[in-house]
């Protein structure tokens, strides 16, 4: 049974281990897929060899078994001799030689290794993103206990509903609602109305309307609903909706965008989605669409409901002065939002939705990030939190119920700390402003869903606020209903059977009104490109660096390298210098998909880039990626096995921050053109190269260093605009950044690297398919005069490497 929990009880914090004096489990992050590094101990005697577990690990999403093959594996198998001589950091660094460990290994083959060679760098991005969170936390706390005044409170609530709006990208115009009631179902002591409303003009919202038997006006309750794949026909829904409305409220439960009859990329049966990902995949695919148009798919979601409304005070049956609002997990997440952008809510139930804070207490990222839905961008870089939606709703009558079982599952595992900050929250305001005893918490140990005992907590809450006196919390027995009793289409698809906008056409027409500026100067591009992925004009402090092993291979030597980048980055790579070089050997820096050490591999395209092509090759792994993966965390086993691999919720998480990941991993690309120009051998300019999807980042550095020589992208975006209005994508998310599109494109920014020469080699598509002529579409009437495209299909090692070189292409 659930029970009131008084807030003196319930610590603000559990029991949590010292999240430095345990071992953490040492993972790392190939592409998509999870991965186990088995470490090494240290050898303790010279005549050991250095050894190494290849660990294996499971791709989750397609349950396939590889092999990862490690740093240590590349030093364990190098079949050529080792460099004795000349090893340790380059002229210029401000860190002294290291001592050196002579490993032995296989016959002929001698290892020179830096004494704290192959340090762990995974959990960098994690200290950095934790210092980053912690000061937003604390900023914010501080603004907030500086409030002592009703004047103040209803000041800073009115601000936090601009910039929730700013932020999400509206609000938008209101259109007539053009309702239609395509059935009814009889029950007792109730109906049910299947019907559709445009929120926006042609976009069918399918909702079933529940009205009580007995005439009169009645309190309205807005049923937002959660993840579920069939939308509001999920059946503990169903029995919420129909006991209240036996009780004597009118009750509206809609499908939201991608659930239920809205499914918008229909698969072979209602309910089931060609993206995939359950209840929140279509949520996910046309989220990040919006973030570069600098919106939210927030906003789609929340105007559903406040037009919601508008049709519930349409009806005779509802009285306008009781409107309350309750939904579940993603429901409740959403009743938050609708609490505070929509003033005529009088009472709300948030029933074990995302109460917890980005910026909370032992955060360990990606922490709460989740689907696009619930996160705002960037709201913490404006003082905002998710706990600000209910501080705009205050006083108003509140429920909040969770369960325990949800922290470290469905929710981070601060999820219910982080729940009693917003309750301790919002019982301060409620006492400033001298309304005390309108919140409330109700905890279980059940499992995550709308369960009984919740729902009877979400009836009595209603009763006592609206004055419901003969209605009970208990519950009548009512068969769920099948889904196909309560479609309001024919098909069970809105899509097909009535057609309309959509998440995508919608988001198409938002586009048209986005427009980067004209004709934009190269220090303006610059200017852009550090405030939207908030880039500071200094390179920071003095270059810290070492040289960790070297390597002789047939044709090239290899050498270990790392830097410091931020104050908690480490970046490390590997410079590939081949045996003929010379003063007049081109040096490129490259940025690819795969991981630095793989580059060393044997016919590597780095390697053969070297050996075949003549160029001196830096490869690096830019923060989150490769060895920089960040670590996993300590806690929330059930929670973060999917957040870990996938670079979404990290990027979620830094631009929620107003930190973008592809900011930070643009530094490090700049840092690493610092510490190439600090070594002795480099000589001349260099150049840059970006492979695959994440090529982009060497185009931005390339714009920002005006001493790069020439940038070459290979097979990677064409632009922005093509990916905001795609009908299907496969790009990362990892590329995007908040309102880019408002500012600049691609095409902007190799602008800006001009008169200097850009080369895209085979782009791509959104979907990552060659773009041809739709590239040479894109690029012509560039700024830079010096962009030029082909088309390659092959191999390019021979044009790379003469392009680096400075000769034309062909």
């Amino acid at each position: 049974m659930f029970r009131s929990v008084a807030l003196q009880e319930f610590p603000m914090a559990f029991p949590r281990p010292d999240a430095r004096a345990h071992a953490r489990p040492l993972y790392a992050s190939q592409r998509s897929s999870l991965q186990r590094e088995v470490r090494p101990q240290r050898c303790e005697h010279a005549e050991t060899l250095l050894r190494t577990e290849r660990g294996s690990g499971t791709n989750i999403a397609q349950g396939t078994q590889h092999m990862r093959y490690t740093r240590r594996d590349f030093l364990e198998a190098a079949g050529a001799a080792v460099a004795v001589a000349g090893i340790g950091p380059s002229a210029g660094c401000s860190r002294p030689p290291a001592p050196v460990n002579r490993l032995s290994g296989a016959p002929g083959v001698e290892l020179s290794v830096d004494e704290a060679a192959l340090p762990d760098y995974s959990h960098d991005l994690e200290r950095y993103l934790v210092r980053v969170t912690n000061d937003a936390r604390d900023r914010r706390k501080q603004v907030i206990n500086a409030i002592s005044t009703r004047q103040e409170i209803v000041d800073r609530q009115k601000a936090v509903v601009d910039d929730v709006w700013r932020m999400l990208g509206g609000p938008f115009e209101r259109n007539p609602l053009n309702p239609r009631v395509t059935g009814s179902v009889e029950r007792p002591g109730y109906r049910i109305e299947k019907l559709t409303f445009e929120s926006r003009p042609r976009l069918y919202v399918t909702a079933n309307l529940y009205v009580p038997a007995a005439a009169g006006r009645h309190p309205a309750i807005l049923g937002p609903l959660g993840h579920s794949v069939n939308g509001k026909a999920w059946p503990s829904y169903q029995k919420l909706f129909s006991n209240l409305a036996r009780k004597g409220y009118v009750v509206l439960a809609y499908d939201p965008f991608g659930q239920g009859e809205r499914i918008e990329y229909p698969a072979t049966r209602p309910g089931e989605s060609a993206i995939g990902g359950g209840g929140t995949g279509e949520h996910e695919y046309a989220g990040r669409r919006l973030v570069l148009l600098g919106a939210n798919f927030g906003l789609f979601r929340a105007w559903d409901g406040i037009r919601a409304i508008d049709y519930l005070l349409t009806r005779a049956e509802v009285d306008p002065e009781r409107i309350g609002c309750c939904g579940q997990s993603g429901g409740g997440t959403l009743t938050q939002f609708l609490a505070a952008l929509d003033s005529r809510i009088r009472v709300a139930v948030v029933s074990e939705g995302n109460t917890e804070n980005l910026a909370q207490a032992n955060v360990e990222p990606p922490g709460s990030a989740d689907d696009a839905e619930q996160n705002i961008v960037p709201a913490l870089s404006h003082g905002i939190d998710r706990a600000d939606l209910l501080y705009a709703f205050a006083p108003k009558p509140l429920l909040v119920t969770v369960t325990l079982h949800d922290a470290g599952h469905t929710y981070s595992p601060e999820y219910v700390a982080s729940s009693l900050d917003f309750i301790q929250e919002y019982k301060r305001v409620c006492a400033l402003l001298e309304a005390d005893n309108r919140v409330s918490l109700q905890v279980t140990t059940e499992q995550h869903g709308y369960v009984y005992e919740m729902r009877r907590a979400t009836y009595a809450w209603f009763n006592r606020w609206f004055d419901m006196k003969d209605a009970d919390d208990d519950e009548t027995s009512q068969a769920v209903e099948p889904d196909e009793t309560l479609f309001v289409t024919p098909t069970g698809f809105v899509t097909t059977s009535f057609g309309g906008e959509t998440a995508l056409s919608l988001t198409r027409q938002m586009a048209e009104t986005v427009r980067t500026p004209a004709s934009l100067g190269v220090d303006d591009v610059r200017k852009r490109i550090r405030a939207v992925l908030g880039i500071e004009a200094s390179r920071g402090e003095a270059l810290v660096s070492r040289v960790l092993a070297t390597i002789r291979k047939p044709g090239y030597r290899a050498e270990q390298f790392e830097f410091t980048s931020d104050r908690e980055i480490r970046i490390p790579g590997w410079l590939l210098t081949p045996d003929t070089a010379g003063p007049s050997t081109p040096t490129v820096l490259y940025v690819g998909e795969a991981a630095a050490w793989s580059s060393v591999a044997e016919d590597a395209f780095a390697e053969r880039l070297c050996t075949t092509g003549g160029c001196r090759v830096a490869v690096i792994d830019v923060r989150g990626r490769g060895d920089c993966a960040i670590a996993y965390p300590l806690r929330g086993r059930f929670y973060f096995p999917n957040r870990i691999p996938n670079e979404a919720y990290l990027t979620w998480f830094a631009l929620m921050l107003g930190r973008p990941l592809l900011g930070g991993q643009i530094v490090d690309t700049l840092r690493a053109l610092d510490y190439l120009r600090s070594r002795p051998d480099v000589s001349g300019a260099v150049s840059l190269l970006g492979d695959g999807p994440h090529g982009v980042i060497a185009l931005y550095a390339a714009a920002l260093d005006g001493a790069v020589r020439s940038v070459a992208l290979r097979q990677t975006v064409t632009d922005y605009r093509a990916l905001a209005v795609a009908d299907r994508y496969t790009q990362p998310f990892g590329i995007y950044a908040y309102g880019i599109l408002r500012e600049f494109d691609l095409p902007d920014v190799a602008g800006a690297v001009g008169p200097r020469p850009v080369l895209l080699l085979d782009p791509s598509t959104p979907l990552g398919e060659p773009a041809g002529a739709t590239a040479r579409a894109r690029y012509r009437g560039a700024p830079n005069t010096s962009v030029r495209t082909m088309d390659v299909g092959e191999d390019p090692v021979q044009i790379l490497a003469a392009w680096v070189a400075g000769r034309q292409a062909s």
